[in-house]
């Protein structure tokens, strides 16, 4: 009986002694925990406006006739976009254009350089074609404003010309207007710059 209470006494030592042994290893290992700071970041504003929206362009304050001639102004407008933007102008609905006017656009930026653009026959075709960009994120270089410049042109060399084909419009045709224009329409949207 001697014998077996020494053994379990030193069974008893031995487990005492693991148990501390095991109580100390978990609160003698080292741990630190620290705030590294927050992860955040602004979003930069967007913005894309023209004078021009919502507004009607008049071609000219005057009816027009083969010989008339004038402009108008369309101004797009990133100043204070904090994102590069893309443009570009559309024109729709083209209704009783003189088939011998004349088109071209110069555009302008806020540094006054101008860009001039060939002429066409057609509105619609300046505007497919030169009328779009990026406009960067640059202080005071954020607005372009385009100068729509239009001609009728008499015909005068050539008298064998009808009235339909010098562009005039005959009372006696089936066209319920005399109005003449189209609709046009400034798209802004962000632009991808690698």
């Amino acid at each position: 009986m001697k014998n077996k209470k020494r053994v379990i006494g030193v069974l008893v030592c031995i487990t005492l002694i693991s148990s501390m042994f095991l109580a100390g290893y978990t609160f003698a290992r080292y741990y630190k925990a620290i705030n590294a700071g927050v992860a955040q970041a602004s979003i930069a504003r967007w913005s894309f406006n023209s004078k021009n929206m919502e507004t009607n362009i008049n071609l000219s304050n005057e009816k027009i006739a083969p010989g008339s001639n004038g402009q108008f102004e369309i101004e797009v407008d990133a100043t204070d976009s904090e994102v590069a933007v893309e443009y570009e102008i559309k024109v729709n609905n083209e209704k009783n254009i003189p088939r011998n006017m004349k088109f071209y656009a110069e555009t302008k930026d806020e540094n006054g350089n101008i860009n001039v653009t060939e002429e066409k026959s057609s509105f619609s075709e300046i505007a497919t074609e030169y009328l779009k960009g990026i406009i960067p994120v640059e202080k005071n270089n954020q607005k372009r404003i385009v100068a729509v410049h239009w001609n009728w042109p008499f015909n005068e060399n050539d008298e064998t010309l009808i009235d339909s084909e010098d562009a005039s419009l005959n009372v006696d045709e089936d066209i319920t207007s005399l109005d003449c224009g189209f609709d046009i329409q400034i798209i802004g949207r962000q632009a991808q710059i690698n």
